[in-house]
């Protein structure tokens, strides 16, 4: 039995730098194609993830003034089925980031540590 052992445990010592080397090969070519794609990422995150300034914030206040009058007067109710679904899409999105930050400001998945 111990000398069985010693066999596999031999085999696999001398497996590790292969597979080594093959994960770092494999690595590299990912990474290789993974360029173009996350310049493409980073240009879009930019424009997209980037505070309104401050020359925009009377255009934010007159788009939540007029979803506010909006939703009083029932403009809901002309939406297609196609809009109502990408809006609570997007609702939805929001609440899970918003319970993401949750969790990691508490850094516990369930309850306050008190």
């Amino acid at each position: 039995m111990a000398q069985w052992l010693a066999r596999v445990g031999n085999r696999m010592a001398s497996a590790v730098p292969g597979m080594t080397m093959k994960a770092v090969a494999t690595s590299r070519v990912l990474a290789e194609r993974a360029q173009p794609h996350l310049r493409v990422f980073w240009g879009h995150a930019r424009v997209e993830l980037a505070p309104p300034r401050l020359s925009e914030l009377p255009l934010v206040r007159s788009n939540f003034v007029k979803l506010t009058r909006s939703i009083a007067e029932g403009g809901y109710r002309n939406l297609t089925v196609r809009e109502v679904t990408k809006n609570t899409l997007v609702g939805v999105e929001i609440m899970c980031w918003f319970f993401v930050g949750e969790i990691i400001g508490r850094r516990s998945l369930v309850g306050y540590k008190v």
